[in-house]
């Protein structure tokens, strides 16, 4: 190809000038939604209509802003050099597009067959870089989240009415207590049967954990009720104003 077609000042069309590549795979192209498509992860120099110059590699390009981005060559000022800056682009702002490399399947496509490939997909040919996963790394977190997956379901009872929750949360936040059936198990000594007062507190032995467990418990319990008939006339003076 030795031109391509580059917007000109006056009027809606396009005007033909000779192309002067920097290279044998250099190669121009007028911007717009029907020939950007195809330039997906190709190393591009973009002049934008105010005549800024972009050199870098293209790494999206979105149908529904008309926008592409460009991921430059040139690292941030200042920052670290594995940093990259990306531009995002109207498609409208871009006057002109040299691609400066392109694609080894391309070679021995005509434009024919190069406008058909575009207007099969934008992403038809696009190869999206995959880096290698670490399966070690992987299977230590899906491990680590089931078990915590696990230990939230431990502390939720099943069956249980919303005060023995509450309960068990309340004693949750002092001592170490788990779900057995619809029981609570305290210091793995005590058990809370329900309907969870101090008096359904029993142990396998004389534990000495037992008068202790059973003090919380009625502590807990008569500072939950509190809670629950302040908050009830809290919302009766709500309904009520």
């Amino acid at each position: 190809m030795n031109s391509d077609r580059r917007q000109g000042s006056g009027g809606g069309g396009y005007q033909q000038r000779p192309q002067n590549q920097s290279g044998p795979q250099a190669r121009s192209h007028p911007a717009g939604p029907s020939s950007i498509d195809w330039v997906l992860g190709l190393k591009v120099k973009i002049v934008t209509t105010l005549d800024d110059i972009i050199v870098g590699r293209v790494y999206a390009y979105c149908t529904l802003t008309n926008t592409l981005t460009v991921m430059e060559d040139d690292a941030p000022t200042g920052g670290k050099p594995d940093v990259k800056n990306y531009r995002i682009l109207k498609v409208s702002f871009i006057k002109d597009i040299a691609v400066l490399d392109k694609k080894p399947e391309d070679t021995t496509e005509d434009d024919t067959a190069l406008a058909a490939n575009r207007n099969a997909g934008l992403f038809l040919k696009a190869t999206p870089h995959i880096g290698p996963v670490n399966i070690s790394s992987a299977m230590q977190k899906v491990n680590s989240a089931a078990r915590a997956a696990g230990q939230v379901l431990a502390q939720r009872g099943v069956g249980v009415s919303k005060d023995a929750q509450d309960l068990f949360d309340a004693l949750a936040k002092t001592l170490p207590v788990r779900w057995l059936d619809k029981s609570i198990l305290v210091l793995e000594e005590v058990k809370v049967d329900p309907p969870y007062t101090s008096e359904a507190c029993s142990a396998k032995t004389d534990s000495p954990a037992l008068a202790r467990v059973m003090k919380v418990v009625e502590g807990e319990r008569r500072r939950l009720e509190t809670l629950k008939q302040a908050r009830s006339e809290i919302s009766e003076e709500r309904k009520g104003g």
